[in-house]
């Protein structure tokens, strides 16, 4: 019995629910890594600046996705009424905070406070730890929301958290060194780029044992076996994900930092380029494969097999997905 056909994979979560995911991602490794860029020197200073741009912009995009898959703007603040109970509440919270810090942040840079005065670095310091907490908790938060949801056991595990925050590092470096590449273009830059080739491929690494990691531990699971081995048959995320995502920008990373030495400065913008874009492909694949395999479980009773089939959402015009339907002619 094909599980595609009967309905087994969930259906409520698609491409909206992944690009929030993905930028939620993007927007707080990006941050962090430039918050913690900002403490290395006056060579860090561009790319510092670039990752404080990219953060606030991304979660505000990606919540505008979560905004458009929940329909309504009124269901959005009804999300963030349950803090006790529930994740989408704490999550609202968190993201809502991050994004605050992270905008203050970038005020404060380009006001230039941590050179003015000690009192400025420190406020400068004190809000980086601030937008690094709640940016952990965001990454965090992303594959937390996903293990909330009970009837997915694929997605019912403590690994999903690691990887999701493992891939939103990775995902916000490379779009870090995109956007320092492309408005920073320089000498001064080619100078920092080892320095980021050694971050990336230290965060891919990371990257790789979440994945094995989680794949691994579903597998052993029954409940969720049968989604780690869909997520393996797919051409698109094994050449996707783990060859063109995260083999080859890791190969990219290795040769920046370590082996590019006394390198022409086009070359290696070119090369550092791919291997960013190669990232973020990777990320975005990554999403769209972890939900779109998420299944109800497989039961098996007295030696037979039975599927739990997902109920298809129907869209309802009340609350935006669809125009209101035509009235019927009166008869």
């Amino acid at each position: 019995m094909n599980p595609k056909a009967n309905g087994q994979v969930q259906r409520e979560w698609g491409w909206l629910i992944a690009a929030y995911l993905f930028l939620g991602g993007v927007g707080s490794g990006a941050y962090t890594i430039a918050a913690i860029n900002g403490f290395m020197g006056k060579e860090m200073e561009a790319a510092t600046q670039v990752g404080l741009w990219i953060g606030f912009p991304a979660l505000a995009v990606g919540s505008l996705c979560l905004l458009a898959d929940l329909g309504s703007p009124v269901r959005a603040v009804r999300a963030g009424m349950k803090v006790g109970t529930s994740w989408i509440a704490r999550g609202f919270w968190i993201i809502l905070a991050f994004m605050g810090l992270s905008l203050l942040h970038l005020v404060l840079f380009l006001e230039g406070c941590f050179r003015l005065t000690p009192a400025g670095a420190a406020l400068v310091g004190v809000v980086s730890a601030l937008g690094m907490l709640c940016a952990v908790g965001t990454m965090a938060y992303t594959g937390l929301l996903l293990g909330a949801a009970k009837g997915i056991p694929f997605w019912r595990s403590g690994v999903v958290p690691v990887l999701f925050a493992a891939s939103a590092l990775a995902t916000g470096h490379f779009t870090m060194l995109l956007g320092t590449l492309a408005f920073a273009g320089s000498p001064a830059t080619a100078l920092a780029l080892p320095v980021l080739g050694i971050e990336a491929a230290v965060l891919v690494v990371l990257e790789v044992l979440a994945i094995v990691l989680y794949l691994q531990s579903a597998y052993r699971l029954p409940d969720a076996r049968e989604s780690a081995e869909r997520v393996l048959e797919g051409r698109a995320f094994v050449l996707g994900y783990f060859v063109l995502g995260l083999g080859v920008p890791l190969v990219i990373a290795l040769w920046l930092g370590f082996g590019a030495a006394g390198a022409e400065p086009e070359p290696l913008f070119t090369w550092a380029t791919v291997g960013g874009l190669l990232g973020l492909m990777g990320g975005l694949v990554l999403r769209l494969a972890v939900l779109q395999a998420g299944a109800l479980p497989t039961w098996h009773l007295a030696g037979f097999e039975f599927r739990r089939c997902a109920r298809v959402r129907e869209p309802k015009p009340e609350i935006g997905l669809l125009p209101p339907a035509e009235a019927p002619p009166n008869r």
